[in-house]
């Protein structure tokens, strides 16, 4: 791996005007640089079909004759054969491992990621370490150099001040740029509110927007460096990263105490500073600060978390023993408030989707998001917990993690490839760790990375308002991406990737996450018009459009199908689901589960022909006009859209040397790297080793895990042994009401349901044996976010706990709540 030295990203947190900001060192794997200022924050060709976990039914059934194929790895896993005309119930077979079922295994997921339209919200990284010349040779005596330093520093202070009118005009000119562009984006970027918000009383999302892979295929330009505020802006800094390297100094002794003493003096301000950064504008600052006490000490426990109004805003507050953190409230994913999650050791959970935060930083440390939170000063004094914080991030959720800037005197090459959830995160991750080699990111589409779970649910979105990050992102993250890049072949020999258009890509570091692509069943008709399965913005908008006053058939009743009947059931004369198994989701979730959700679809005039299979497509004038059923039923209509599951997109990979199993997924180790020791592999394509089930290769197509595997990666191809450990977590919207899934479900044997299913507010518990391996949930925060993080930490709920209660492992929670 391109490993080289390491350092540590973070060098401590600077205080500013009581929001801390993060910083990053610069990291090359050939050269050690000073730290580098730079914005931004954090791919895989992901189907926007739900990732699919091996799942068995709530009560084993005698075998029939169904094969391991599924109908869709986000819809329900019944094979081509039986969904060609058999009448058979799909046998659910019990599996611990990806391979022995298929795509049918994996449980898809609504995953979702950041919005890109929201202003990034800026970070103060002006700790550059540089160290003063010398014009004398040799050792200084101890006064010489005490009068030296001083004198050395009253220069700096004076140039500092002299260029300081300068920079501040450039500052000004600077942040109204950014505002106007920040402005586009909120207003072009928010996806449609009856689509994507969920009740409050539901507890469902309220989904501003999510992050899907980026690609554009500018070049990488200089990364800004962000002070955290959403109102100042400062300009990029240009100079390379082999600036840094003092030349004259005289010896280590007068180099660290002048680097020591310029720090103490001016903290903001190091004594080569380029000309083009502007100091800090002090009055600005203030008039953009509000502190105050929000609270007594009193007024929380160990453990406990709390919102309490700050100025015109608000901050979550988290009590650890006697240690209190400030916190922004909401999930800088779609907008959750963090304070109806789960605290545990550390971090808060996202009730909604479980991005999980550090209560101590604000960093993002699970997913699904690539933002961070807002991390306000804390002072508690007299029983008094008082807090500072700027307006500004108050009102903004995201902080983007500083990133360094690629660097000429590096020679390693990360090529990624895929433009999905993973993709973004890895490259985002090298940067963030100080990565300064080049970034390649190469997608088949012609868009940058995108949310693609919101294809299903809004379906009249386009690309670019659900991008995960925009152009001028990547550009200013060094990052480069290759649209409309589909891989042919991979030379792990002389590390190249070459591509359909002839073009080849070398590489010192492969990260392979390609994603899924659709399955289209062997039958008659699937090559008329109108037959369509979901896979980019483009089919999405297609759909939406020509769908409205049409009879619709949605062949497969998972995620992907269930989801587009809920979106087009408004709009549709008809929409008419197939499927072999008796209930909607009923291979993940159960019958009862299931049900409830059938109910909600007949409700808003969805039918339901289960039990059956699709027998062939019939039109006319080149055009469907029938979907004919395994039982000779006739359906009418207008449209079809099929969702019967992804398969990895590796063929590529065939004949390379990278170990692939016989169903085309990749295996990988705890840090996602495959057979080949240069050559990594995330997402929906990989099978992994999970610690929840004592490290097992499975394979889970969630956008939550597709976002860990990207972390992973980019730290393994920086030699960081920080094994893959995240717990599965996925949801799915339909008609405004939000199910929220945990865990890791396959082979369940029964299901515990406590609630009421009429209401419907309820929890599903998925047992094996005696233990709980999952649970779903709907209008039950924070039961599936809290049960998450007891998972993380190794905890194990005994079926005996839920039997009689749905609260009976609670007490479990509570105890690691509290700080030792």
């Amino acid at each position: 791996s391109a490993a080289g030295e390491s350092v540590k990203k973070r060098s401590g947190s600077k205080k500013s005007n009581g929001v801390e900001a993060r910083t990053s060192k610069t990291f090359d794997p050939d050269t050690i640089n000073s730290p580098q200022s730079g914005k931004a924050e954090n791919g895989n060709g992901q189907s926007p079909t739900r990732t699919s976990l091996p799942v068995t039914k709530e009560e084993p059934t005698k075998d029939t004759s169904a094969d391991d194929s599924a109908v869709n790895s986000e819809q329900s896993p019944t094979d081509n054969k039986q969904l060609q005309g058999s009448n058979d119930t799909p046998q659910e077979s019990v599996t611990e491992t990806v391979e022995k079922s298929d795509s049918s295994q994996v449980v898809n997921s609504e995953e979702n990621t950041q919005q890109t339209s929201d202003p990034p919200v800026e970070e103060d990284n002006t700790e550059e370490e540089q160290k003063p010349e010398s014009t004398t040779q040799g050792p200084l005596e101890e006064e010489d150099l005490d009068e030296k330093i001083q004198k050395e520093a009253e220069e700096s202070q004076k140039e500092a001040e002299d260029l300081k009118e300068n920079q501040i005009e450039e500052s000004e000119e600077l942040v109204t740029k950014e505002e106007e562009s920040a402005l586009e984006k909120d207003t072009s970027e928010e996806p449609p509110k009856e689509s994507l918000e969920e009740p409050a009383e539901d507890h469902t999302e309220e989904q501003p927007e999510d992050q899907i892979e980026d690609h554009t295929e500018e070049p990488a330009q200089n990364t800004v460096e962000e002070e955290v505020t959403a109102e100042e802006t400062k300009p990029e800094q240009t100079e390379d990263s082999d600036k840094e390297e003092p030349d004259n100094r005289t010896g280590e002794l007068v180099q660290q105490a002048a680097v020591s003493v310029e720090s103490e003096q001016n903290p903001e301000e190091s004594v080569d500073k380029p000309e083009d950064e502007p100091e800090p504008e002090p009055e600005e600052d203030m008039a953009d600060t509000v502190s105050g006490v929000v609270c007594n000490e009193s007024d929380l426990k160990d453990g406990d978390m709390k919102e309490f109004d700050l100025g015109e805003g608000k901050v979550l507050i988290v009590r650890e023993g006697s240690e209190f953190y400030a916190l922004g409230t909401k999930c800088s994913h779609y907008g959750a408030p963090l304070v109806n999650g789960s605290h545990c050791k550390g971090r808060v959970r996202c009730p909604w989707h479980g991005a999980c935060f550090s209560v101590k930083t604000g960093d993002i440390e699970d997913f699904p998001g690539l933002d961070s939170i807002p991390k306000f000063k804390v002072e508690v004094d007299g029983g008094k917990v008082k807090v500072t914080a700027k307006k500004s991030a108050l009102a903004d959720p995201k902080v983007q993690r500083t990133m360094c800037k690629a660097s000429k005197s590096s020679n390693k090459k990360v090529l990624i490839i895929g433009g999905g959830p993973s993709s973004v995160k890895c490259a985002e991750t090298l940067r963030q760790e100080g990565f300064t080699g080049e970034i390649t990111i190469a997608t088949q589409e012609n868009n940058l990375p995108y949310d693609r779970p919101k294809l299903s649910k809004a379906m009249d979105i386009t690309a670019d308002k659900i991008a995960l990050r925009n152009a001028d992102f990547y550009s200013k993250a060094d990052i480069t991406i290759l649209k409309q890049k589909q891989a042919t072949a991979v030379d792990v020999s002389n590390k190249t990737v070459t591509f359909q258009d002839g073009s080849s890509v070398p590489y010192t570091s492969l990260v392979i996450a390609t994603g899924g692509r659709p399955r289209m069943l062997p039958i008659p008709g699937t090559d008329l018009q109108n037959v369509y399965q979901l896979r980019t913005p483009e089919d999405a908008n297609q759909i939406a459009e020509r769908a409205a006053g049409k009879n619709v058939v949605i062949i497969g009743s998972s995620f992907i199908g269930m989801e587009v009947a809920s979106a087009l059931a408004g709009t549709a004369t008809s929409v008419s689901v197939v499927d072999i198994i008796k209930v909607p989701f009923q291979l993940v979730l159960g019958e009862k589960v299931g049900s409830v959700l059938q109910k909600m679809h007949e409700d808003n005039g969805v039918k339901f022909f289960f039990e059956r299979g699709i027998k062939e497509f019939v039109g006319s004038d080149g055009k469907v006009t029938e979907a004919v059923l395994s039982d000779d039923t006739r359906l009418p209509a207008d449209l079809c859209i099929m969702g019967v599951g992804v398969v990895p997109a590796t063929d590529f990979i065939k004949g390379s040397g990278v170990e692939m199993t016989d169903r085309g997924f990749l295996p990988v180790n705890k840090m996602m790297q495959t057979n080949q020791p240069d050559v990594y592999a995330t997402g929906d394509i990989v099978e992994f080793p999970l610690f929840s089930v004592g490290d097992k290769n499975v394979n889970i197509q969630h956008w939550q895990m597709a976002h860990a595997h990207g972390k992973t990666a980019a730290l393994g191809i920086l030699g960081k042994d920080e094994p893959i450990r995240s717990v599965p977590f996925f949801w799915t919207v339909q008609y405004k009401k939000s199910i929220r899934y945990t865990g890791y479900g396959p082979g369940y044997d029964d299901v515990i349901v406590h609630g009421d299913l009429d209401a419907p507010k309820f929890i599903a518990y998925y047992t094996k044996g005696d233990e709980v391996i999952a649970a779903a949930s709907l209008n039950f925060d924070p039961y599936v976010a809290r049960l998450a993080d007891l998972m993380l930490a190794g905890e194990k709920v005994l079926k005996s706990e839920v039997q009689s209660s749905a609260d009976g492992w609670m007490s479990k929670f509570e105890k690691l709540t509290i700080k030792a």
